[in-house]
């Protein structure tokens, strides 16, 4: 394999259609600058996902390219490399037969790598390829176990003594400097989205918010609370001797070589300063849009919508549905050398090479609107506006579409269909609507099934009925039993789910009436509309998550047309005056 003539990685990229030639020469140029090898490069300009770069490699040395997320690994495999060596040469022994050793490595062609390993183990070296995303999770998941995290943490508490009063800006063995360590990497390990530092009367309780839940961890004496708030602040470069009003920062933290940040928000309470810090990992939030959750319909809509030169496309959804994830994926879609692309967000959560980011700063005078207002001096193409709140920057979105630029951003309502009268009601005039507003897309996130216990179950009558469904013979719902894995939920991960409203006639003219979000939603479902609870439904038919689960975040909408509402009355109610009754509704999905 090391002997065979292979093209440049560049060339194989640009003949699979994932890379252009100007962007080649773009990463090429970096190269010689910083001496990275030019899949790093690569992936770092976000030309290209990882994930893209292992396809081509595995296709290029004739072997699958390997999915290691639900496979179950012995010990024994993985003694027979030492956890330094699996780091430093990103590769996971994942079998052994006999006398050879299969290897998922990122890069299948690191013949010193191969050699190396062949000479620490005696074996006969096997290799296949695996996404660089993949051997990170892998490497937490098998070298990182989530039960001996919390030991060290529950070790570090212990050390960490009142009486240990050392200084908090070291960066070595100092107790307290551990323990706010091991919190960050504990909740790195377990996937959360959050830590939560809550203080109470005698304790402080850590918590993490996994898959959307809140869970318990450990509990730290109250004796530790101010040297580790104080800890958390000079990492964030926050006032340490502020704590009467809240504040704000930045962490940037490294971990199992993958860079991420954290952004520090303190609030005093009663009994103390409460702190929660978001954990923002780059590598998890700009996925290609097809890992997104779409279904294949839905996914070429919002394609169509994204490759439209000018328009409105918003995303809404309540905080935490996932929006930043669809706006950056988005833009990672659209994004070229030949097009200026600028956002506006409050904060800037994720840094993104050739994206030029700004982020708002009221107390300077630098709000959404003036924002919009500079960014159209600035020959944008696309522009990502972080949030809609106002009439001043709702009046700026809708300028800049009309002046031929492409304007992405969210506004908070329920569902696909109420954005529209939300605009109105910040001022927008019907009759710019149809000429500025390309489509809404409105998600939610919901739980995956756990693979690794997930089994068959019937849904109970109320389930069926909830969304409408009937009970076929032969089809199986699947969902978890809890285990290990999942920390007994039976759920591991989450995926979107969606609905996409565009616009057509007869949604135009309910809007230049002035018609309410019920009204545009009936129209959206006579023409074609999959709702979201409709998608949630489908992917709980696929075994990807739960009824309930889609029950959980997705409201059942009341139904006001006479054509798909059914009312139920009960047959002693027919002889009487109906008029002052209150009608049962069913909901429609």
């Amino acid at each position: 394999m090391a002997s065979k003539k292979r093209k440049p990685l560049g060339e194989k990229l640009i003949e699979a259609g994932l890379l252009s030639q100007e962007q080649l020469q773009v990463a090429l140029e970096e190269q010689k600058r910083t001496g990275q090898l030019l899949g790093e490069i690569l992936v770092g300009l976000k030309f290209v996902l990882p994930n893209e770069i292992a396809m081509v490699v595995a296709h290029e040395s004739g072997e699958e390219l390997e999915s290691i997320s639900s496979r179950t690994i012995s010990d024994r495999v993985l003694k027979l490399i030492p956890d330094s060596v699996v780091m430093e040469e990103r590769v996971i022994p994942i079998e052994r037969n006999g006398n050879c050793l299969t290897l998922a490595m990122v890069d299948p062609f690191n013949v010193v790598a191969i050699d190396k390993i062949q000479g620490i183990t005696g074996l006969e070296i096997k290799v296949s390829a695996i996404t660089e995303k993949d051997f990170y999770e892998a490497f937490e998941r098998f070298y990182g176990d989530v039960k001996s995290t919390d030991d060290k943490l529950e070790k570090v508490i212990n050390e960490a003594d009142h009486r240990l009063l050392i200084d908090l800006t070291s960066e070595g063995d100092a107790p307290v400097a551990r323990l706010v360590n091991q919190i960050i990497e504990t909740g790195i390990r377990k996937n959360a989205t959050d830590i939560h530092i809550e203080p109470e009367e005698n304790i402080v309780r850590i918590r993490y918010r996994i898959d959307g839940i809140l869970r318990s961890g450990v509990s730290i004496p109250k004796n530790i609370q101010s040297s580790l708030d104080s800890r958390i602040k000079i990492m964030a470069e926050m006032n340490i001797s502020e704590r009467r009003i809240p504040q704000d920062g930045r962490i940037g933290f490294k971990m199992s070589g993958r860079d991420i940040d954290l952004r520090v928000s303190t609030m005093p309470t009663v009994y103390g300063e409460n702190v929660v810090l978001r954990i923002l990992d780059m590598s998890k939030v700009v996925v290609g849009l097809d890992s997104l959750g779409f279904s294949e319909n839905d996914l070429s809509v919002f394609k169509q919508l994204l490759e439209k030169p000018f328009g409105v496309v918003l995303v809404t959804g309540p905080t935490g549905s996932g929006k930043t994830t669809t706006l950056y994926s988005g833009l990672m879609y659209i994004n070229s050398l030949e097009k200026n692309v600028m956002t506006l967000e409050d904060p800037v959560e994720y840094r993104v090479p050739l994206i030029r980011q700004s982020q708002i700063n009221p107390k300077a005078g630098l709000t959404f609107a003036v924002g919009l207002r500079a960014f159209l001096r600035q020959d944008p193409d696309v522009i990502l506006v972080g949030e809609i709140r106002d009439h001043e920057t709702v009046e700026m979105v809708i300028r800049a579409s009309l002046t031929g630029h492409l304007v992405l951003s969210t506004v908070h309502t329920n569902d696909a269909a109420s954005a529209l009268p939300r605009l109105m009601d910040m001022g927008v005039q019907p009759y710019f609507i149809p000429s500025t507003i390309a489509g809404v897309v409105a998600q939610r996130l919901v739980r995956k099934i756990c693979t690794h216990c997930k089994e068959p179950y019937e849904p109970t009558d109320e389930e069926l009925y909830a969304f409408s469904l009937e009970r076929k013979k032969g089809q199986q719902f699947l969902k978890g039993a809890g285990c290990e894995h999942c920390s007994g939920s039976g759920y591991k991960g989450r995926i979107a789910i969606f609905e996409i409203l565009t616009m057509n006639k007869e949604i135009i003219d309910l809007v230049m009436k002035r018609e309410s979000g019920s009204a545009i939603y009936e129209a959206a479902r006579r023409n074609g509309m999959v709702t979201i609870r409709e998608d949630g439904a489908k992917k709980a038919a696929q075994g990807i998550t739960t009824l309930q689960e889609v029950m959980r975040v997705a409201e059942r909408r009341l139904s006001v047309s006479s054509r798909n509402r059914k009312v139920l009355v009960k047959k002693e109610d027919k002889k009487t005056d109906n008029s002052k009754k209150p009608l049962k509704v069913m909901a429609t999905p």
